[in-house]
């Protein structure tokens, strides 16, 4: 969770030089304009903190909510209604609510309960690996020139290291120390990765995304909305990520 920006008063923070930095461009040399992108970045970084913060408040919760709602579909599991507790996720709220005694539930409860839990599983099994959204739609094909993946620079700085391709958290473990994270998103559990991580390659989001903000906090080069990061490179490749252009290339 992040607590705030780095303080404004300490003109030696990364974030404080990079304003000073932007401030002396010719363009901004004038009063109103200096004001006016200083509140601007302001603006910006409190979004960022808000954002990690908000994330961070809701998502606290959710451990206790789904060991909650796993006990219910142990009961239910128990009366006949689903087959594994996990399956409880086929319900709705309100379905669920409308059960008085999961003991003593009358036969076509059951049965219909049953049946929803059946046709919706099968349904969202129907729906396993198709993205709801094309990536293509979201993120269009641009000139790579010799890059073998672009997208929207994150974090600054270049590193080189090997293609480690994470799709899930179940291959967390394939990360060695000095790879280059390549993944669909991230989100909080992700995070211990970036501490092995020399460089970091995501098929969705920006500047803002939890990748972008943990990359940086961690100094390392990310480049955010490849949208064909995880398909284009490959486990075991040699590639240098350039975090400031937005750029992946084949290592020499």
């Amino acid at each position: 969770m992040l607590v705030g920006r780095e303080r404004e008063d300490d003109p030696g923070s990364r974030s404080e030089r990079a304003l000073a930095a932007l401030l002396d461009h010719p363009l901004l040399r004038g009063g109103r304009a200096r004001s006016l992108v200083t509140r601007w970045v302001r603006a910006a970084q409190d979004g960022m903190a808000f954002r990690e913060d908000s994330h961070f408040y809701f998502t606290a919760g959710l451990p206790a909510m789904r060991r909650a709602l796993l006990e219910m579909g142990a009961r239910l599991r128990d009366a006949g209604v689903v087959d594994e507790p996990f399956d409880v996720f086929h319900l709705r709220i309100e379905e669920v609510r409308e059960i008085t005694d999961v003991t003593r539930m009358p036969a076509d409860q059951v049965a219909r309960l049953r049946s929803l839990v059946r046709a919706r599983a099968a349904a969202r099994a129907e729906l396993t690996g198709v993205p709801m959204i094309d990536p293509a739609r979201v993120f269009p094909a641009r000139d790579r020139g010799d890059a073998l993946v672009c997208g929207t620079p994150a974090s600054a700085g270049t590193a080189t290291g090997t293609v480690r391709v994470i799709r899930e958290p179940a291959e967390f473990h394939r990360l060695e120390t000095g790879d280059v994270l390549v993944c669909p998103y991230t989100n909080p559990s992700w995070t211990p990765l970036f501490q092995r991580a020399a460089a970091v390659v995501v098929d969705t989001g920006a500047a803002a995304s939890h990748a972008a903000i943990v990359a940086r906090e961690y100094g390392i080069p990310a480049v955010m909305g490849s949208g064909t990061g995880t398909t284009a490179l490959v486990d075991g490749d040699r590639v240098t990520v350039d975090g400031s252009a937005g750029r992946v290339t084949r290592a020499s």
